[in-house]
């Protein structure tokens, strides 16, 4: 099992295995859990403090959701130029999770081009939005994360930056 623990909060499960050496992308989230930040509200994100807010969406109802989540929805998330051959593997992945908690809309985009690691891994900061229907009402959760990616499409891991400057920062990384 590879853990990546530099620059992240929340390790998520790694889903390497014999799956990657076929052609087709491993997208599975047999093992995957999602991050509070992404899953739908709960205890995980108010035990972290997390403020959200009930708001009139015009065009859309009652939504729920942190005000930078609100402040974007009706406008497409804003990409970041580069190649980032993470961005597809990822939001299959996640779109698998979320869409058994509810999701209505997994909405993912770059948020910085691609590097590549010893191994040849493939690893990408990628930010989603997803839309979780909820009675009479809709969740909407964003936040970025780092994906890694095989050189077969496969994915190997993803985790929550420690914090926005891991973001901010991404083009002054080197190659590795």
């Amino acid at each position: 099992m590879l853990l990546r623990s530099i620059c992240c909060t929340t390790i998520i499960s790694v889903l390497a295995g014999p799956a990657l050496a076929q052609d087709a992308p491993d997208t599975s989230a047999a093992t995957w859990q999602m991050p509070w930040q992404i899953a739908p509200i709960g205890p995980a994100s108010s035990a972290a403090g997390e403020q959200t807010i009930l708001s009139v969406v015009p065009g859309t109802g009652l939504v729920k959701g942190t005000p930078v989540a609100l402040q974007s929805i009706g406008q497409p998330l804003p990409a970041i130029p580069g190649r980032n051959r993470t961005v597809d593997t990822c939001r299959a992945t996640v779109m698998s999770e979320a869409t058994k908690a509810g999701a209505k809309q997994v909405e993912a985009v770059s948020v910085g081009a691609d590097r590549t690691d010893k191994k040849g891994d493939y690893f990408a900061p990628v930010l989603f939005r997803i839309t979780y229907e909820r009675p009479m009402m809709y969740e909407v959760r964003e936040a970025a994360m780092i994906c890694v990616v095989n050189r077969q499409g496969g994915i190997v891991d993803a985790y929550m930056p420690a914090d926005d400057t891991v973001l901010t920062e991404w083009t002054a990384l080197k190659r590795r």
